[in-house]
């Protein structure tokens, strides 16, 4: 291969690279990720982890969860959810009934199966 060629298909890699970089994520252009952690302001702390390889786990404020989740927009919807079942008198465990959440800047709104607001989570800073 002559060294011209060697030059273009170098200059043709490291763009590829720097446009890699700037890929956005799993919600695509102008779209916020559901990847990170979100919390609650509350005493039992209810919250939620997203990885970027479409799992999730958590806590509802009692029982420890995690399952599968994908991202099409602003819209998360929940596809497997395995928890634990202790028994927490006094604990609102409203988080456990998750189905879909839909992603702002900040804030992560969770329905349940019908589409009722259930509550929300702050990103965590």
């Amino acid at each position: 291969m002559s060294s011209r060629r060697i030059w273009r298909v170098g200059a043709l890699i490291a763009a590829g690279l720097a446009l890699t970089g700037c890929a956005t994520t799993a919600g695509g252009a102008g779209v916020n990720s559901v990847v990170g952690t979100w919390q609650s302001g509350e005493s039992s702390e209810p919250h939620l982890t997203f990885t970027e390889d479409g799992q999730f786990r958590g806590n509802d404020g009692c029982n420890k969860m995690s399952g599968r989740y994908e991202q099409d927009g602003d819209t998360v919807t929940v596809t497997y959810v395995a928890a634990t079942t202790r028994g927490c008198p006094g604990v609102d465990d409203w988080l456990r009934k998750l189905e879909t959440l839909t992603v702002g800047e900040s804030t992560l709104e969770v329905y349940d199966a019908s589409g009722e607001l259930l509550g929300s989570l702050a990103r965590e800073s």
